[in-house]
């Protein structure tokens, strides 16, 4: 009896980690229905809290303030909701593709479809609640916005339900809860932009892949049909898509060896037909606009980035700059838990097959723009589709972690150990709260948080987005009707042009916007700048001594924009083209 006794507890000591070691070849499990909607209201909440601060610049007054108006939007938000009236029509017989895709007004510089869905919230959103009257523009970012929020919580009920199936239910609401604490990507969340959607495609790609291919038999035709469409989905959205090709391609053939060859030509070829098949543009002239769109990934306009107190082009930036903004735009204790995973005894993820997919859909993107003479720029703006595949294994760590505490301190019993890795996530937050809402200004602790990362040479801010509603509020008060203002940096030749018509906040106002050191600024009394150091000159790269600040937006101790009144002429040099 008692030797009896004896294997029983060693057999129940054991149990948990002979069952993470020999999970990855059972299939992946069923999620009850608990936390199935445990995880749903999880992404409820990220998207009742996005939509709380959405609003861009007075579209609708009630809302919290969200980002400023980034130069994307304002040609993503045209461009959506052109897509989305012309296709209904087009649907109709109303249009043909050569009126709605040969028009020189379309912008064939993305795929259609994550303008479309932008375009189709707009609608929506305008329809049900329309926003603030203006006799400026028709257009609401804001309205548009609602379809990244969108995306964003299909995105944590997508991630928090795949780690519960792989992993348990507490990996699957620690998944969920790390998207909703990484600031950069809540903040995309907030925009009009396509980086939410496509990573939202890139991630149910690689996820759905990692699961219909599971088993050590090689994948069945029918097993390519969902990851080819989905994959046909991602190329419709961004060029980003074209990532994942590598990484399955060598991920399959590992796996399966040769047997993987006819199962990745089903799934290349069915996401190759669901991309032509989806951008009508394409039929027009399909050999020389595939070229013409494959290219423009090299033949573009290069910019400056600004990187460890250096200005460098986006082809020269070193080699260590994709990494290290990696490693230092994610909250440090999400790193630490991901860690824990990828090192822990208790699982060897490189037996575990769908682990090993994460791995590779991650490191690649990441090596692939660390190489030299591939552009890279605007912080993690380009590799952002790997957070989530991050937070997956973050979840499995923190699930780990109460595994192990659980294991080795006695005095912590089942559901009290599940309070270290609960309080290293909330932890998480501070940086959340700290540089809402200009989330794409965070960095971690590991370089001292956004003033730490400033001293040490890190580009502040880089897309607009610090440019919010209450600080164009506050110009508004500072800054008289018929004033011009000199404004800088220049990311496109019609930002300044284009962002008045989108600033609902300014809509009864004659203020003009002219790009700092031209002619059209010369009598300007005033300075706006937002501190994308790339671009500014040395004169406002840092305090201006020859100018009076008046206001300015501020997170974390770090000032991120500012309006400078000019109390004595400076005699800037005109700016070259």
């Amino acid at each position: 009896a008692n030797t009896a006794a004896n294997t029983a507890a060693n057999t129940a000591a054991t149990m948990p980690e002979r069952s993470i070691t020999t999970e990855m070849t059972e299939p992946v499990a069923a999620v009850s229905r608990r936390v199935r909607l445990g995880l749903a209201g999880m992404a409820l909440v990220g998207l009742v809290g996005i939509v709380a601060t959405l609003d861009a610049a007075g579209d609708y007054p009630r809302l919290g303030q969200g980002p400023g108006l980034t130069v994307d939007e304002m040609f993503n938000v045209g461009q959506g909701c052109r897509l989305a009236t012309g296709t209904w029509y087009w649907t109709l017989g109303g249009l043909t593709s050569e009126e709605l895709y040969g028009n020189p007004d379309y912008l064939p510089d993305h795929p259609p479809l994550g303008r479309l869905a932008l375009g189709i919230s707009h609608a929506l959103v305008t329809s049900i609640v329309p926003p603030t009257p203006s006799d400026s523009t028709p257009f609401a970012p804001t309205a548009a916005r609602f379809g990244s929020a969108l995306a964003m919580a299909w995105l944590i009920y997508l991630v928090g339900r795949t780690a519960a199936a792989w992993y348990g239910p507490n990996a699957g609401f620690a998944a969920a809860l790390a998207l909703l604490l990484m600031p950069r990507l809540i903040a995309h969340a907030h925009l009009a932009s396509l980086e939410i959607m496509i990573t939202l495609a890139y991630t149910a790609s690689v996820l759905s892949l990692a699961t219909r291919w599971h088993s050590s038999t090689a994948p069945r035709w029918q097993d390519t049909i969902i990851p080819g469409l989905l994959l046909g989905l991602a190329l419709l959205t961004k060029i980003q898509a074209i990532l994942l090709g590598p990484p399955v391609i060598a991920w399959a053939l590992w796996r399966f060896r040769s047997r993987a060859v006819l199962p990745l030509a089903c799934w290349g070829t069915i996401g190759a037909a669901v991309f032509l098949a989806g951008w009508p543009w394409l039929w027009l002239d399909p050999i020389n606009h595939l070229v013409e769109y494959f290219a423009r990934t090299t033949d573009r306009a290069q910019l400056s980035v600004f990187y460890l107190g250096q200005k460098t082009d986006d082809t020269s930036v070193p080699w260590h700059y994709t990494p290290v903004l990696f490693a230092v735009s994610v909250p440090i204790g999400l790193h630490a838990l991901g860690l824990w995973a990828l090192m822990s005894r208790a699982w060897k993820w490189w037996t575990d097959t769908k682990a090993v997919l994460l791995v590779a859909a991650i490191a690649f993107p990441i090596a692939l723009f660390a190489l030299p003479g591939v552009a890279v720029y605007d912080g993690t703006r380009l590799f952002l589709i790997v957070f989530p595949l991050w937070a997956i294994l973050i979840g499995h760590g923190a699930a780990l972690v109460a595994d192990w505490c659980q294991q080795h301190v006695t005095a912590l019993s089942h559901n009290t150990s599940r309070l270290v890795p609960a309080a290293i996530l909330l932890a998480s937050g501070w940086g959340l709260v700290a540089t809402h809402p200009c989330g794409l200004a965070f960095y971690n602790l590991a370089v001292g948080g956004p003033k730490g990362a400033h001293a040490l040479g890190f580009e502040p801010t880089y897309w607009g987005d610090s440019l919010t509603r209450n600080f164009l509020v506050e110009v508004a008060k500072h800054v008289p009707d018929q004033e011009t203002i000199a404004v800088f940096p220049s990311l496109h030749p019609t930002q300044w042009t284009e962002f008045p018509k989108h600033v609902r906040a300014w809509d009864k106002s004659s203020r003009q916007l002219a790009l700092y050191g031209t002619p059209d600024a010369k009598h300007a009394k005033w300075v706006m700048i937002f501190r994308r150091k790339a671009d500014l000159p040395e004169f406002l790269r840092n305090t201006p001594q020859q100018l009076e600040l008046t206001a300015e937006v501020r997170r974390a101790g770090v000032q991120l924009a500012a309006l400078y009144r000019i109390q004595s002429a400076p005699n800037p040099t005109p700016l070259a083209p």
